[in-house]
């Protein structure tokens, strides 16, 4: 009479792992995401976050979440780029130096969100560096957020205004910390070339890169200023500005 109750016992243990299974399938399958409070996906960047409004440069950093990281992910970088720019899709900006705004790297693997409003200093987080690729007369300096701006050139040339597709692009990296090579400047010192550009390249093929995830939107944003800007040839400096 006993033997029921055995294969009734037997029966819940073999069940036991098959549902314990399951349960690990779905959190192991879940892939890294990147998200933000202030961005959904494809809709316009908050005009806070851009020049839109504001001098040529300024604007702050939006909040950025992530989770799911692949496993063994010791290290984070974040970089900010035009997406229009960089397909030649662009009237008023085909150089392909510009579509790279501003990158975070050597995030602490324990680390998943940052703050809105990061500081302009080279290290705002412990252990991680910044660099933007805005000319260095600009108000945030080498180092400092650098957000959409695309329709300078309306402001500067007169140049019809347009709707550009952005990204913020979060990297994973098993290695703790990452050494970039020196930075290029190029042979033309009145065009030098971009290093957020070269630190994007440097972070896609670098051997200890596990996933990377991106967040797109949009953004039409215009400044009201670029008095940093040589003048000519803009022609939005400070006077235009009064």
């Amino acid at each position: 009479m006993r033997h029921p109750q055995c294969w009734v016992s037997v029966l819940a243990v073999m069940a036991a792992p098959l549902l314990f299974g399951c349960s690990s399938d779905e959190d192991t399958s879940a892939e890294l995401a990147l998200t933000s409070p202030s961005i959904q996906a494809g809709k316009p960047l908050p005009d806070q976050f851009t020049c839109d409004g504001k001098a040529f440069g300024d604007g702050s950093s939006p909040e950025l979440n992530w989770s799911h990281e692949p496993s063994g992910t010791k290290s984070y970088a974040i970089l900010l780029k035009d997406l229009t720019i960089e397909a030649g899709e662009s009237a008023g900006d085909m150089d392909p130096e510009h579509p790279f705004h501003w990158t975070i790297w050597n995030i602490p693997g324990t680390t998943h969100k940052l703050a809105a409003t990061l500081p302009t200093d080279q290290h705002p987080l412990t252990g991680a560096q910044q660099q933007n690729g805005a000319p260095p007369t600009i108000t945030p300096g080498p180092y400092g957020y650098f957000g959409p701006c695309p329709n300078l050139g309306a402001l500067a040339f007169g140049a019809p205004t347009e709707v550009h597709n952005d990204e913020f692009i979060l990297y994973a990296f098993s290695d703790a910390v990452l050494i970039p090579p020196a930075y290029d400047a190029g042979t033309d010192p009145m065009k030098p070339l971009n290093p957020v550009r070269q630190l994007a390249n440097f972070f896609e093929t670098h051997p200890s890169l596990l996933g990377q995830v991106e967040l797109e939107f949009t953004s039409d944003a215009t400044p009201t200023t670029c008095p940093a800007l040589p003048n000519p040839p803009f022609s939005c400096g400070t006077a235009a500005a009064k």
